[in-house]
């Protein structure tokens, strides 16, 4: 597991920061290469607390979560290298490291949850609205409202048939690119239908029937590092709903969410 520096699936919101905070973006990227520089040396407290920090300056992207996920590992954390693992698959569901990563971790966990079948079709629409990147996302929604746009403009200014033909193809092939990628990406950035999911962080947390500190409603236990969907809470209390169906209550305090 390597550190990386930001990439591709990270461009377009870092090309955003630096426009903006030309000198705070620059003294983010310079933590985080020094984050970088401090894991190929074994320093991964330091390199989670140089991570950490450009987190807390409001930067987020998949290669960051991804470092500090390879990071937490490193240094024997096995639920919070998940955790951020999850939040980079979160924003670049393709991944192949971070997917390959989770898979690892996974068999290291106690929890063995086998997942119940999945309906064909949720599965089918998940792969596409994970299918790319979200800087790829941009530039194919971008493109497509060019060309309609475009295309719009030649119809209305051309005089010739042909270009106005040209016109109509355009505006007809940038309007049917931009419904079909522009509402993948409004379903990715605002997480519509998506659940809310959570990793636990305890070493071991016990599962109760309701939201109570009572050993006797205890029905069984999770570990560090298994992933939960979060169905409702109440106070302190979380309901958690397993892969494997099995739901119960656990406070709010042993988990962290993916967000």
């Amino acid at each position: 597991m390597k550190a990386r520096p930001v990439g591709a699936t990270s461009f377009a919101v870092a090309l955003c920061a630096l426009l903006a905070l030309p000198a705070h973006g620059h003294a983010q990227g310079e933590i985080f290469e020094r984050g970088n520089q401090l894991y190929q040396e074994g320093d991964y407290a330091g390199a989670i607390e140089a991570y950490e920090a450009v987190l807390a300056a409001g930067y987020e992207s998949a290669d960051l979560h991804y470092n500090l996920g390879n990071a937490h590992f490193k240094a024997g954390s096995l639920g919070r290298a998940i955790l951020e693992w999850e939040k980079a698959r979160l924003r670049a569901p393709a991944d192949p490291d971070v997917l390959a990563n989770l898979e690892l971790a996974r068999s290291l966990t106690a929890d063995e949850v086998e997942p119940l079948p999945r309906f064909w079709l949720l599965s089918l629409v998940s792969w596409w609205i994970g299918l790319l990147p979200r800087g790829a996302l941009l530039l194919i929604v971008g493109g497509a409202w060019l060309a309609a746009a475009g295309g719009g403009a030649l119809r209305i200014l051309a005089r010739g048939s042909a270009l106005r033909r040209v016109g109509t193809w355009a505006t007809l092939s940038g309007a049917a690119v931009l419904l079909v990628f522009g509402t993948t990406l409004v379903i990715r950035e605002l997480g519509l239908g998506r659940p809310t999911l959570a990793v636990i962080l305890s070493p071991e947390t016990p599962v109760r029937s309701a939201p109570a500190d009572d050993d006797d409603l205890t029905l069984f236990q999770v570990h560090e590092g298994t992933r939960v969907r979060v169905d409702q809470r109440t106070g302190d209390w979380a309901e958690i709903v397993l892969e494997d169906g099995k739901v119960g209550w656990v406070p709010t305090g042993v988990m962290g969410l993916v967000e």
